[in-house]
């Protein structure tokens, strides 16, 4: 990895969604499309998910470009966590999943093949608005999934990551809205993707440099 990847500071975390869920009926009350709640169950999927990112970082895990079932498996994490009997429940839904993903990581993939030279947080918007946009990468889960690989994308290179608080949200929710809205395979998708990828990276940027840096450390390895 091109440098010094950070380690997620995953109580802090923990602490972050749980002040976005208590104030989430404000948050929502003040989005354009308002968004599913924020259940215990989602939060500590989602943590499970950071957890799973900070494992590959550990690892000097490279999910492109022969490791991308890594990228499948934050989607089921955030859906279904890590117990294998709920996994069992749903695994008709994993396995459709699973088949949506391979026919559609390809143009991704091979966008970071010929990008992956560009800033941190062009590549972090970019695959996000990929992941989002229509056709969508998973069934379900997709901001959720989308926000962990923009967070593994900005930790392999020593930058802060992405994590939902209660002063980034309304700021993350309505252009992420406005992505998963668009069609990347339509003439007017095409025109408008760019304006949200340019729109994403500036607020990647400004919202993990000024509050990134609480959730994650400096590796000591």
């Amino acid at each position: 990895m091109e440098k010094k990847a950070l380690r997620l500071n995953i109580d802090q975390i923990i602490t972050s969604l749980a002040e976005v869920q208590v104030d989430f009926d404000k948050i929502n009350n003040l989005l354009t499309m308002r968004r599913e709640h924020l259940t215990d169950e989602i939060i500590q999927n989602l943590v499970a998910g950071y957890a799973y990112v900070d494992n590959l970082i550990a690892r000097d895990v490279r999910i492109f470009p022969n490791n991308t079932e890594h990228l499948m498996e934050m989607n089921h994490i955030v859906l279904c966590g890590s117990d294998p009997k709920v996994r069992f429940e749903y695994s008709t839904h994993l396995q459709e999943t699973q088949k949506r993903f391979y026919t559609l990581i390809q143009p991704i993939k091979q966008w970071y093949q010929k990008y992956h030279d560009s800033s941190s947080y062009r590549i972090a918007s970019e695959i996000y608005v990929g992941v989002l946009s229509r056709p969508q990468l998973f069934i379900e889960g997709n901001h959720r999934t989308g926000s962990l690989i923009a967070t593994y994308f900005l930790l392999t290179r020593g930058k802060p990551p992405f994590v939902l608080n209660k002063n980034n949200a309304i700021a993350y929710f309505e252009p992420s809205t406005q992505i998963k809205l668009s069609d990347k395979t339509s003439i007017r998708g095409k025109f408008r993707l760019p304006k949200y990828e340019k729109a994403f990276k500036t607020f990647l940027k400004a919202h993990t440099r000024n509050q990134g840096c609480s959730y994650a450390f400096k590796s000591s390895d």
